[in-house]
């Protein structure tokens, strides 16, 4: 009969599992591929970025998530690569982020509509927008001075003295200018002292070259989700990447024009509400792809977990950073880093690293409910630990009172 509709090919939800921890690099053992240029950018182009953030309870939020695929490496080789050989560079991806170089002419055009219209009038960026005046000093300054830090821009030893509110305004603002110039292109991120990030003009940081068009932009927010999910609804892919700032009928623009393009295609997966998208590349392979093996710990801000409904439909699995939750109301702890094992997240560690005595204390371990843990489960969790302390050069690891003889501890 013409004009029916046929029916979106059907997939099993281990199937959109399997290939979900496939693209984030999560289906196999951690450490059974070495971290080595080919393999960081590869794991950029596969996620789309790697979140970065200042908590330092264990390690870094980007050297964490690297190495719960990767296992212990060599952190001055990953700055090598970004700030020296620049095969990525730091621009807003997931949140502030470590993004392949290739996406360089998303990030542009990202710069060159920046602020969105979207922020226009709002009351905050009234109140944190900068003067053209104060944007000139700081350019001024970079140009003159070669890259700088934010602690820069504090009071020189010479204008100590003048204690005016004038003067404090002005070192405030230009503050504030410099992060507004890194995300409007014209300063970027040139290296990191610490964390801290020193910034310099932009020509100085970045290759030249053109800006994505608006519509690869826009369509950059659904392919670079699908890259790294796999299959996925569009409540899926909301807020995964977030560069591109799209309301409701905007997105649905963007899928249709993809659809029509068959850049992607509909499916659907069994359980999972609404129609799903994906990548036609992607399922020329799923049904080859192995069940996932291998356990290992997830940084809070892993592009696993950036869309925390995913989590919680495919994997039922129900996550809060608590960091930002009082302490009097945290359930599981401030820093907790979920468990992945064997293609499932079946538990929760609360770890802190005690640098002064070189100490990985794990403050509270809760295990799933539903979720009996064999023996074979305790000696890779004991190893994944393990593995963790050596990438932290920590020399001893304290567990929860009770995990060895019980396998768990509430």
């Amino acid at each position: 009969m013409t004009g029916t509709r046929r029916r979106p090919p059907q997939f099993s939800r281990e199937a959109a599992v399997r290939l979900w921890l496939h693209r984030q690099g999560l289906a196999r053992p951690r450490g059974l591929t070495s971290l080595d240029r080919r393999a960081f950018v590869d794991h950029l182009e596969r996620t789309g970025a790697l979140q970065l953030d200042s908590v330092n309870v264990v390690d870094r939020a980007h050297y964490l998530t690297l190495w719960s695929r990767f296992g212990p490496y060599d952190r001055s080789r990953v700055d090598r690569w970004v700030y020296g050989e620049r095969l990525a560079y730091e621009y807003w991806g997931h949140e502030a982020s470590i993004l392949p170089i290739s996406h360089l002419p998303l990030g542009r055009r990202r710069m060159r509509r920046f602020p969105p219209e979207s922020w226009s009038g709002r009351k905050w960026w009234s109140r944190y927008a900068t003067s053209t005046g104060s944007k000139r000093r700081v350019l001024r300054r970079l140009r003159a001075e070669g890259p700088l830090e934010s602690a820069d821009f504090a009071p020189q030893p010479a204008e100590r003295g003048e204690k005016t509110e004038s003067l404090a305004w002005r070192l405030h603002e230009d503050k504030r200018s410099l992060k507004l110039l890194w995300h409007d292109g014209r300063v970027g991120v040139s290296g990191r002292r610490h964390f801290r990030c020193i910034y310099d003009v932009a020509e100085r940081v970045h290759p030249d070259g053109p800006a994505a068009s608006l519509a690869e932009y826009h369509d950059s927010w659904l392919l670079i989700a699908l890259r790294g999910c796999g299959i996925a609804p569009e409540r899926h892919l909301v807020n995964y990447f977030t560069g591109p700032e799209l309301n409701a009928a905007e997105r649905r623009r963007v899928i249709a024009r993809n659809l029509r393009k068959k850049r992607i295609v509909e499916v659907e997966v069994e359980g999972l509400r609404g129609p799903c998208y994906a990548l036609p590349e992607h399922l020329e392979t799923i049904d080859d792809l192995p069940e996932p093996t291998g356990t290992t710990l997830i940084c809070p801000f892993d592009s696993l977990l950036w869309q925390r409904k995913r989590a919680a439909e495919l994997l039922d699995f129900h996550y809060t950073v608590e960091i930002y939750v009082p302490a009097a109301k945290r359930k599981y702890g401030y820093y907790v880093l979920p468990i992945l094992h064997d293609g499932r997240l079946v538990g929760r560690l609360d770890p802190k690293l005690h640098r002064d005595r070189g100490m990985l204390e794990i403050r509270a371990l809760h295990l799933e409910p539903g979720f009996e843990p064999t023996g074979t489960f305790k000696a890779t969790l004991d190893e994944t630990v393990s593995n963790l302390a050596d990438f932290l050069d920590a020399t001893e690891i304290r567990m929860p009172p009770g995990w060895r003889s019980t396998g768990g501890a509430g």
